[in-house]
């Protein structure tokens, strides 16, 4: 009898805990993500469960979800200067910036509280001891985790520069340099380039894609070392230019192209801009479309419709385009519903097949254009 009312008593605890850190109201039995252990969970901001694993939409007291996406729940900080607990950088960054890949959310574990410049033995850190300094979480100014010992050198040099730590920090960073497109390391600081970008840097196999792609990060890295993999959640097509601009900085044109965007609408970009930024490309270059899909669930019609409009402007755009492909992404994921969560992205579990498809999708192209 004493055993069953401790057992009860621990259950409403925890059920009355969820209620208050949530905000939101208790569920009888909430949805668990079971991959997690209790130090992965307290990365993502959500609540663990004794018994029970990392709950998948209750986040810790001053949080609140920030993504709700299965296997991708993530909670954000509350207040003006709160911010998500990880951020999609592949795991390859990552491990560059000193900081713990949670694979389980394919995202890195950042500093939630931006007003904390400096944090020091942050658990977003690999290996003891490590001291978290905040810059901007952008491309070319990510986090970094430095050792104690970098920390107190950064720390001299920023007192006899009168500058600040984090500024130190961001200028010496041969990671974040390698990632700001034109810039590069000279005497240990990062600064522009002059001049062109040498022949020994040019070229290169060019990946651009959204969140479909950016799930399958790891897994197309491991199957095609060669490749620039630009992914990330919530790219537009209008964003397309930019990218672009992003690898011409540092490898000049890129010699074959795979270009995965098209799932996120976006107002202001039409056909004919699309084709600009595609005639900005020389004609010998190899270019793949995935054309993008999304499967209609009663009240998303108007992305679907403008994800069917951007898959027609590939279509007619390789019509008269020489050395462009098009792989039938919405036939594969349509008849491979259940390998998708949303409708939409692959699942955890699918991430390594929807790579296959991609490498076996240039295959197929690089074979029909004779490559």
């Amino acid at each position: 009898m004493r055993r069953a009312l401790a057992v009860l008593l621990a259950v409403l605890a925890t059920v009355a805990a969820l209620s208050v850190v949530s905000g939101q109201p208790a569920d009888a039995a909430p949805s668990v993500d079971h991959r997690l252990g209790q130090g992965q969970c307290a990365l993502t901001g959500r609540v663990w469960i004794p018994g029970r694993g990392c709950a998948r939409h209750h986040c810790v007291k001053g949080a609140t979800m920030f993504k709700e996406g299965h296997d991708a729940e993530l909670c954000q900080l509350q207040g003006r200067k709160g911010a998500e607990f990880a951020r999609p950088i592949s795991s390859r960054r990552c491990a560059e910036l000193g900081r713990i890949w949670i694979g389980e959310i394919n995202s890195c574990a950042s500093n939630p509280n931006r007003a904390r410049f400096v944090v020091t033995n942050a658990p977003q850190c690999r290996g003891a001891g490590q001291v978290y300094v905040n810059h901007g979480e952008v491309e070319g100014r990510y986090d970094e985790c430095v050792s104690p010992g970098r920390f107190d050198k950064l720390r001299r040099i920023a007192q006899r520069s009168h500058q600040s730590l984090n500024q130190t920090a961001l200028d010496r960073n041969r990671f974040n340099c390698s990632y700001r497109g034109g810039w590069v390391m000279r005497g240990g600081l990062c600064v522009k380039r002059e001049g062109p970008v040498p022949a020994s840097q040019q070229g290169g196999f060019y990946m651009v894609g959204d969140s479909v792609s950016w799930r399958a990060d790891n897994e197309l890295a491991q199957r095609q070392g060669g490749w620039i993999l630009d992914l990330r959640p919530g790219r537009r097509l209008d964003e397309l230019p930019g990218r672009l601009a992003w690898f011409r900085a540092d490898h000049g044109e890129p010699d074959q192209v795979i270009v995965q965007l098209g799932t996120n609408r976006r107002k202001g970009f039409n056909q004919g801009d699309f084709r600009d930024t595609m005639a900005s490309l020389p004609a010998t270059t190899p270019v793949l479309f995935l054309l993008p899909y999304r499967k209609p669930n009663g009240d998303n019609a108007g992305p679907v419709a403008a994800t069917k409009k951007y898959a027609r402007w590939m279509r007619e755009l390789a019509a008269d385009r020489p050395l462009t492909c098009l792989s039938d992404w919405p036939k594969i994921a349509s008849s491979h519903l259940s390998n998708l969560v949303d409708g939409e992205h692959p699942d955890a579990t699918h991430e390594g097949w929807y790579a296959r498809y991609v490498v076996r999708a240039w295959g197929d192209c690089a074979r029909h254009l004779g490559l």
